[in-house]
């Protein structure tokens, strides 16, 4: 690990460029040879396979998928004949628009029970057949687009279901890292230290990003794997950066030049770093004995976000410290001490560790 260190923290420049080169490659070749995402899972053996391959056996295998619900309220009656056409219009759009989907009517004869008491509140089931989860999203938005040409006075049409809920504004991935920044910006008191911890992380996660879009040409991946993988390769990625930050920190405090404590860092919390990352992988790589296509293909991309994330944190990082050097604490906070200045025999975690 010393000699990474030294190379890494020398040749600062030349590492730089080489992380930016891989990413932007891998960023390329994901753009030029992905394939799709495809979520459909399968378990063969279980009770709920059994009860749609006994769905099958009765005829009723066409209405296996997501269901959604379309409520409308007439101020005047459900039944009042401008309603009944207009929505009968809109369940025979949808139907022409959509392929493979029942529209359950409360119209029909026996589905009288689909219309409130009082006769101004009504629903129409929409069944659909088995599919990806990406179609089934696709025929959400054609059946809003029809929703939307929809326009009576007197007539109000919601609809509801699996189908039709609201995508959130915000990534989780994004929030996780706005609350990483946070946490570390209180913890180090200092915007460059707070952000070595983030940019490394962003480096081994977009690069391990990239690799999962190259999976998809070879293995069935699920349409969330790049959420589950993002989370955890940003959760191991600053953790791994935190502690060679950190020890990198104590070392100059203590009157180490900028390469010694690089090199010391990485010699200690670098090898823990890598224990740490290898044991998360074999983790991970234990999702095999579930023996479900879709889970091995999630547990190798969280495991290429790990090893991109180590492998940031080993080789990256102690270039970025070569760039910073004493500047570590610059940009601090108002107010807030640094660990040299303070009296660390005096804090409460280190009463709580003696």
């Amino acid at each position: 690990m010393k000699s990474l260190a030294r190379f890494c923290y020398s040749n600062r420049r030349l590492v730089l460029a080489g992380w930016v080169v891989l990413l932007v490659g891998l960023f390329a070749l994901s753009s030029a040879f992905a394939g799709k995402f495809r979520t459909k899972f399968e378990l063969p053996d279980s009770e709920s396979a059994r009860a749609l391959d006994l769905l099958k056996e009765r005829g009723v295998s066409e209405r296996t998928g997501f269901s959604g619900q379309v409520v409308f309220q007439a101020n005047s009656s459900v039944r009042d004949e401008d309603v009944r056409r207009t929505m009968e219009r809109f369940f025979a759009d949808i139907q022409a628009a959509v392929q493979g989907v029942e529209v359950v009517s409360p119209y029909d004869p026996e589905r009288g029970y689909q219309i409130s008491a009082d006769g101004k509140i009504a629903y129409a089931e929409l069944n659909f057949s088995d599919r990806q989860n990406e179609q089934y999203f696709d025929d959400g938005e054609t059946i809003k687009e029809i929703w939307r040409e929809i326009d009576q006075p007197g007539l109000r049409i919601e609809l509801g279901g699996d189908l039709f809920i609201e995508q959130s504004e915000f990534s989780t991935e994004f929030i996780g890292i706005v609350a990483a920044i946070v946490i570390l910006l209180i913890a180090f008191g200092s915007l460059l230290a707070m952000g070595l911890p983030i940019g490394t992380a962003l480096f081994g996660v977009g690069c391990g990003v990239a690799i999962i879009g190259l999976l998809t040409r070879l293995l069935s991946v699920p349409d969330f794997t790049t959420q589950v993988a993002g989370l955890i390769g940003i959760g191991v990625g600053i953790d791994y950066a935190l502690l060679i930050v950190t020890r990198y920190r104590q070392s100059l405090h203590e009157g180490r030049t900028p390469q010694e404590a690089v090199v010391l860092s990485l010699d200690t919390s670098g090898r823990a770093v890598v224990f740490a990352g290898i044991t998360v992988v074999i983790s991970l790589l234990g999702m095999f004995m579930m023996n479900l296509d879709f889970m091995r293909s999630l547990a190798l991309s969280a495991v290429a976000a790990v090893l991109m994330t180590m492998l940031a944190s080993a080789t990256l990082l102690p270039a970025l410290l070569g760039f910073v050097g004493r500047n570590i604490d610059r940009f601090g906070l108002p107010h807030r001490a640094s660990e040299a200045e303070a009296d660390i025999a005096r804090s409460f975690w280190y009463r709580w560790s003696r």
